[in-house]
């Protein structure tokens, strides 16, 4: 099948691999020109399979659209694409556009899935691929893939668990897709929630969480991101402590280092907290 791809990152060049090496032809690669793309590795993979390559300010521009119709694409996939796509360009392909999207839809919406399942303590997250709408993230699911968060996983560990599944995921999806008599299913509308990007103030330790939420926040937004803080600390990993006697010495909650063992101390008020991986703001 004739494709073209939006993306922006790693995951984009990953769907980009997995089409080629599946037989597709990938004949364009559109990315905005923004300070979120990579575009060392997106040149890296248009230049290894000589890809059209596209940086654009406005994806949704009229050079673009006239290029895709140029190129008849049997399909437009959005993987990895932080901007929204209007009907006017996704719906240019003979069989429309996919999204691929890192959240089990239509659990977490939006643009911070990876984090929001970390944060919100969950055991299972995945990948779903799911056909293009004018509103973000709502349209019908062609394919779900799941995968075990563990309970010391940190962001980069749940990324790599996701890259894994960005390596196949799209093109099974295209297999189900040229079958005529495959029907995607409808996302269920009474478990939907929605995220917008993350903010400074959504890294912020707050005393007034218990531990495991704390503990949650530092999984899922340490490196590569920039951590969660309180003051002028940046906390970069964490234990859940197991001594009873750090309880007692801090009764209070409240951040506190502790100089000769170099480390902090997070006392929340059902637990402590210890991180031996921080730096000072």
């Amino acid at each position: 099948m004739n494709l073209v791809v939006f993306g922006e990152d790693m995951y984009t060049s990953a769907v980009i691999e997995s089409l080629v090496k599946a037989g597709h032809t990938v004949s364009l690669l559109v990315t905005p020109d923004s300070v979120t793309a990579n575009f060392k590795v997106l040149n890296e993979i248009t230049g290894k399979y000589g890809i059209e390559f596209l940086r654009t300010d406005n994806i949704n521009s009229d050079m673009v659209a006239e290029k895709i119709r140029e190129i008849k694409p049997g399909l437009i996939i959005s993987a990895h694409l932080r901007k929204i796509l209007k009907k006017e360009i996704y719906s240019l392909a003979v069989k429309g556009a996919i999204n691929i999207h890192p959240s089990l839809l239509p659990k977490y919406r939006g643009l911070s899935p990876q984090h929001q399942a970390i944060m919100h303590g969950d055991r299972e997250s995945g990948v779903t691929v799911h056909f293009m709408e004018a509103e973000v993230d709502t349209g019908d699911i062609v394919l779900q893939k799941k995968f075990n968060i563990e309970p010391n996983d940190y962001i980069l560990q749940v990324q790599a668990k996701m890259l894994v599944i960005y390596k196949t995921i799209v093109t099974e999806a295209i297999v189900l897709l040229e079958n005529e008599s495959f029907e995607p299913v409808k996302q269920n509308l009474t478990a939907i929630s929605y995220f917008g990007p993350l903010k400074k103030n959504d890294r912020e330790i707050d005393l007034s969480k218990t531990m495991e939420e704390t503990y949650n926040l530092i999984r899922a937004v340490s490196l590569p991101y920039k951590g969660a803080f309180y003051e002028n600390y940046i906390l970069w990993t964490a234990e859940i402590a197991g001594d009873a006697a750090l309880k007692e010495k801090y009764p209070n909650t409240g951040l506190y280092y502790e100089e000769a063992e170099d480390r902090i101390i997070i006392r929340l008020k059902d637990g402590v907290l210890v991180s031996e991986d921080f730096e000072t703001i």
